[in-house]
């Protein structure tokens, strides 16, 4: 279903950290889970404290997004200046793990036009039959380091999420099988599917990840709807 008619371009409002409310991020656990220690909590503002853990790098409000099938363009600059003089009103500039990135959104086609390209990823469906259009969307952008063997709470979103993986190995299962990737890949989620994330490999994982998500709802979701079948703990699958 399109979302808007072609004419019809990015809205406009970006907010990059500092943030003033802390927000819960998708592996907080309920309190059942409080004695499970590969529980991966995922705050905000993890990093700040810990060697391990998230750290919210910006939000973008997005009114709406063009009709064509959208795309996750990510670019790595050599200085922050050269990185904010490469974003667009598509996207935003950050900085993680010592780097400069530019992350912005639009059809497959734009990919072209970025300079330092490191990745194009995508498709990232915004609707499914459990998501209608949203009047507006978020786009929320995380750093992640993840100590191996550890997994997150499952959880939904009410968007697509996508991930890029600086270094380590992930594994995700959902409904309906697992996916692996490693360093130098990416890996895509659509709305509204129950998951859970393991770091699989012998060392930290560390990413970059994004969630795409109705703006009228949390940008993550716990669930009980679906339980794992423990598929990414069985180490040469």
């Amino acid at each position: 279903m399109p979302l808007i008619k072609p004419a019809c371009i990015f809205g406009l409002l970006i907010v990059v950290l500092p943030v003033t409310a802390p927000i819960v991020a998708q592996a907080q656990a309920p309190d059942q889970d409080t004695h499970d220690h590969r529980l991966f909590p995922c705050l905000e503002d993890g990093l700040k404290s810990n060697d391990s853990g998230c750290q919210l790098l910006a939000k973008m409000q997005v009114a709406r997004f063009p009709e064509e099938p959208l795309f996750w363009h990510l670019s790595k600059f050599p200085t922050k200046e050269a990185a904010e003089g490469a974003k667009d009103e598509s996207g935003f500039a950050v900085e993680a793990e010592g780097q400069f990135w530019v992350f912005s959104f639009g059809p497959k086609s734009a990919a072209k036009k970025k300079p330092e390209l490191v990745a194009n990823i995508g498709p990232l469906p915004l609707t499914s039959s459990k998501l209608p259009p949203a009047k507006s969307y978020e786009i929320v952008a995380y750093l992640v380091v993840m100590p191996p063997d550890m997994y997150t709470r499952v959880h939904i979103h009410p968007g697509p999420e996508a991930w890029y993986i600086l270094s380590g190995e992930q594994c995700l299962e959902t409904p309906v099988g697992v996916m692996k990737s490693g360093a130098g890949e990416s890996m895509v989620a659509p709305p509204m599917t129950p998951m859970r994330l393991t770091n699989n490999g012998s060392s930290a994982r560390h990413a970059l990840f994004i969630v795409i998500h109705d703006a009228s709802q949390p940008w993550t979701i716990p669930t009980d709807e679906w339980t794992p079948t423990g598929a990414c703990d069985r180490k040469g699958d």
